[in-house]
């Protein structure tokens, strides 16, 4: 396989690159040790997708959310879904958290 390299390849290439972003992006962030507090940070999982609907919206690479169970566990998945599709994203991967 070769690569032309050219500029419109690569954006091309770019305009076709896909992210998907995780739930705990969205908020606060931190250490095991301390955790940052900010303003403006979502509260629950549909505010989480609402942030990342901003994103892609934004950027046009970041169609789905994967979502951390049980920090974004909700009582109905469904209607979680459809929040997302109505932001115009989906949720992707759901990565469980055991301890």
């Amino acid at each position: 396989m070769t690569e032309s390299g050219t500029p419109m390849d690569i954006a091309a290439r770019l305009g076709a690159l896909r992210i998907e972003t995780p739930s705990w992006a969205y908020g606060n962030s931190g250490t095991r040790f301390k955790v940052f507090a900010q303003p403006g940070v979502p509260r629950d999982p549909y505010e989480k997708i609402a942030d990342a609907a901003q994103v892609h919206a934004f950027t046009g690479a970041a169609p789905t959310v994967a979502l951390h169970i049980p920090w974004d566990r909700v009582d109905d998945y469904a209607d979680l879904a459809r929040h997302a599709r109505g932001l115009g994203v989906g949720i992707g991967a759901i990565n469980s958290n055991v301890f």
